[in-house]
């Protein structure tokens, strides 16, 4: 962050916590640390240590600085021809800002207009750049995410519906998509690809457990007889048109996760 603000000094007015980013290379680091094989992605909170730890370390430098420390995204969009989920997306949004507000930060990246009060209001007007944070200037940043969220066999079934649906957005021009209420882009397919690599990978000491909290272990064949059955039910869901990019982005992100290939790309 440091070299960020000292290289862009002359433009710059803030920096934005690119968390789902982030996040994806924190376990693209870790890799092969059993304790960092990740829970189902939408049963971790938003104030998780390793992002909290951030957070405070980002106020810090920016305000050290004189520039804005920017919150992240919440990845849950409203929606208003479904209340049930604009209530919870809202709810989500809101306690999301306001600890991003109680740590220091001035303000927060919103993606949907609907976001937009609800996040304003968390944050005092205009700014919160006299906040200061008494901290380590090298404070532990991988701090594993432990006990909390759950890691289930429904957990990865989602991410390999999420990572076809994804890809088949990318083959069809989309840089993102909003899936089961939650923008998806490539910094969450990257979670996603990773969170199964992880589960086979560390299938001898990780349990991830089914609706009978029976441990399943992900073993590559497991893992790809769940991408024949998740992609048969999309098929069964979209339009014929879309069949063929459907197969084509089960075999990319298959391959992808079968061939370690988590890079930004």
């Amino acid at each position: 962050m440091e070299e960020f603000i000292y290289n862009l000094r002359d433009y710059l007015v803030g920096l934005n916590l690119g968390r789902w980013d982030y996040m994806a290379s924190l376990i693209h680091f870790n890799f092969e640390d059993p304790q960092w094989v990740l829970p189902d992605r939408n049963t971790i909170p938003h104030d998780v240590a390793f992002f909290q730890a951030l957070r405070h370390l980002m106020v810090e430098i920016c305000h050290k600085r004189g520039i804005l420390a920017i919150g992240g995204m919440t990845a849950l969009f409203p929606n208003r021809q479904n209340a049930e989920l604009n209530e919870r997306a809202l709810k989500m949004l809101e306690a999301d800002k306001r600890n991003e507000a109680e740590i220091g930060m001035d303000g927060a990246w919103t993606g949907h207009p609907d976001q937009n009060e609800v996040a304003v209001k968390q944050f005092p007007h205009p700014n919160q750049l006299h906040v200061r944070k008494q901290i380590d200037r090298y404070p532990n940043l991988r701090i594993p995410p432990e006990g909390i969220g759950k890691k289930t066999l429904a957990g990865t079934r989602t991410a390999i519906r999420t990572v076809i649906r994804y890809r088949n957005g990318v083959l069809n021009g989309k840089g993102a998509s909003l899936l089961d209420g939650y923008m998806e882009d490539l910094a969450t397919d990257r979670i996603y690809r990773l969170m199964i690599a992880q589960r086979v990978r560390h299938r001898h000491s990780v349990k991830i457990t089914d609706e009978n909290d029976n441990s399943i272990e992900h073993t590559p064949e497991l893992v790809s007889k769940l991408f024949d059955e998740e992609l048969e039910k999309l098929l069964a869901e979209y339009p014929a048109e879309n069949h063929e990019t459907l197969r084509k982005a089960r075999q990319i992100s298959e391959e992808m996760i079968r061939n370690g290939e988590f890079d930004p790309i």
